[in-house]
């Protein structure tokens, strides 16, 4: 709402000509017309400034967003003061909006000792990032509209726009059923939860530390703790930030790439009702355990929007380092950051994944596709061949995959059942 009045200024500019043209004729009337119109100008100009004393506003707001989100702001009006408020605009600036300049006006009256809630929509238009919701404001008109007084209230707000996930239709036949759904699996089964099972004796592959010492001391061979089986699906994502792999700029860039496809996993896992989890490595390790709700995504989509490509270990050696979180039945997406990988070192880790009864899924972004940052450009022949190499050896292991180029949207990409299918297309 604009604050600059157009009859504030003509009643000023006539209360001064008024006077000069009393002054300069001696006429009693101009003089106490211009004297008049300067007392209500000044009353006015008084009203305005009293009416924010004992007025105070704060924000009430979700601390994150998906991109194209709406969201709703409520702005929280008290009255502390002995008198009603009238005329009370509360102002805010939400940045993750193109107009970023929210205005709400409350007419009133507002009685004293009670509070109003006034509300705006905000629509997330920026790309996911870290964003600031505020400064807020409070202003009052006086009663004839000449005067705005505001008082900016420095209650700055951190907020969150997170990637726009879409549900990959590859992952849901992948790992066990949601826990959300009826189950017939109820009958108990050796596994890896915590439930206590029993003990048997000891067989080739077992790992030592659960060796029942009390128990092998009795029977005078080794056995073994055997617990419950999980019943409850587990999500484990690998995420390459390794630096190798950092190419293009802004939104055709690996780092955009990596960033919305691990956004839609984490998603879809969520969606699942999967215990999922993160692993990655850039200037230090980021691990987020398995687990469940909003709040665990919340939590595991903050580390993605903060996540830079500084790394230096391989996706591949962070595999091999958090094995553990890989349990039997469990599924591990493996999202590389280029298409320059060791095709025998993948092979090795995928099939020591399947022979867990873990179930892999690899999407690649071919770096070498996009504008090169710190390399020289790589030959289009070596780009396709490289890319077709990656490709025939995911075939050959026979898991879902992708291969995203610089042209290739991971929204639209992920939503297709078979994703290897426009990997061909686009390599052909």
């Amino acid at each position: 709402m604009d604050d600059r009045s157009p009859w504030r200024g003509f009643l000023s500019a006539l209360a001064v000509l008024a006077g000069l043209l009393g002054l300069a004729s001696g006429s009693v009337a101009l003089l106490g017309f211009a004297v008049g119109t300067a007392v209500l100008l000044a009353l006015a100009f008084l009203s305005a400034r009293r009416g924010l004393r004992g007025v105070e506003v704060r924000r009430s707001l979700p601390p994150s967003a998906f991109e194209d989100d709406l969201l709703t702001v409520d702005l929280v009006l008290e009255n502390h003061a002995a008198r009603p408020a009238r005329f009370v605009e509360a102002g805010d600036v939400f940045g993750a909006g193109l107009a970023d300049r929210q205005s709400v006006l409350e007419p009133g009256p507002l009685p004293p000792l009670h509070r109003r809630i006034l509300s705006y929509r905000g629509f997330v238009a920026r790309q996911w990032g870290l964003y600031t919701v505020g400064p807020l404001s409070v202003g009052s008109w006086d009663p004839l509209g000449l005067f705005f007084a505001r008082r900016v209230l420095e209650h700055m707000e951190p907020f969150e726009v997170f990637p726009r996930a879409v549900e990959i239709g590859a992952l849901a036949p992948q790992g066990g059923q949601s826990t959300l759904v009826p189950r017939d699996v109820t009958e108990a089964a050796a596994g890896q939860s915590l439930l206590f099972r029993g003990v048997r004796e000891f067989q080739p592959g077992d790992d030592v530390r659960r060796i029942h010492w009390p128990a092998t001391a009795r029977r005078g061979v080794p056995m073994i703790r055997e617990y419950e089986r999980d019943l409850e699906p587990v999500f484990t994502l690998f995420l390459d930030l390794d630096r190798r792999g950092r190419a293009g700029l802004g939104r055709k860039s690996t780092l955009e790439h990596l960033v919305r496809t691990a956004a839609s996993l984490l998603w879809t896992a969520h969606r699942r009702g999967d215990r999922f989890g993160l692993v990655a490595e850039q200037d230090r390790s980021v691990l987020v355990p398995p687990g469940q709700g909003e709040v665990h995504l919340a939590a595991a989509l903050h580390r993605l929007v903060i996540a830079r490509q500084t790394g230096t270990t391989p996706l591949l050696d962070l595999v091999d380092q958090h094995r553990e979180l890989v349990p039997a039945g469990a599924t591990a997406a493996l999202l590389l950051g280029t298409t320059e990988v060791d095709l025998d070192r993948l092979s090795r880790t995928i099939e020591g994944l399947q022979a867990t009864i873990a179930r892999p899924l690899v999407v690649a972004i071919d770096s070498l596709s996009f504008t090169p940052v710190d390399r020289p450009p790589t030959p289009v022949a070596e780009v396709r061949e490289r890319r077709r190499a990656l490709e025939e050896c995911l075939l050959g292991l026979d898991v879902p995959a992708a291969i995203l180029g610089v042209d290739d949207t991971p929204e639209e990409v992920l939503v297709h059942p078979e994703l290897f299918a426009l990997g061909r297309e686009a390599t052909a």
